[in-house]
Parts: C-alpha cells; structure tokens; sequence
C-alpha cells in the first residue's frame, strides 16, 4: 500500500470518529497499526507528518495522546 491510500484510510478512520462523536474524542495512535504495519517510530514519524501537513491534530487525552480532526 502507498503512502497516499496509507493516508487516505487513516483520514477516513478519524472522520467517522469525528462523525460518531461530534468532534469530542479522538483515535489512539494504535488505531491504525493494522493500516501501516509499522514499527513504532515509524508510524510515529508518519502520523507526525500528516500533522505537519495539518491533515490531523495530536491532542492530550485524559488517558493518552489522541489522533483528530483540525478545529
């Protein structure tokens, strides 16, 4: 899988989520291990990357770090 597709299901995970909850909880980074199957920095780095591009935000949880939509 390229990246692109890579990027385009993790967009697709977050919205529904977004959706399911009106915007009020997020994804656990492991959501997505089954898309990328990638070790631990690696998927790091790619998740980073797609902040940087402002296509997802990393918030503080109560409980954990969570992957969601930009406001």
């Amino acid at each position: 899988m390229d990246p692109i597709e890579m990027e385009d299901q993790i967009l697709k995970i977050v919205k529904k989520k977004h959706n399911d909850t009106g915007g009020n909880n997020g994804n656990f980074f492991g959501d997505f291990d089954h898309i990328l199957k990638m070790d631990i920095s690696e998927r790091n780095n790619f998740l980073q990357n797609m902040v940087t591009r402002k296509l997802i935000v990393i918030r503080e949880g109560q409980n954990a770090r969570m992957i969601m939509l930009p406001k």
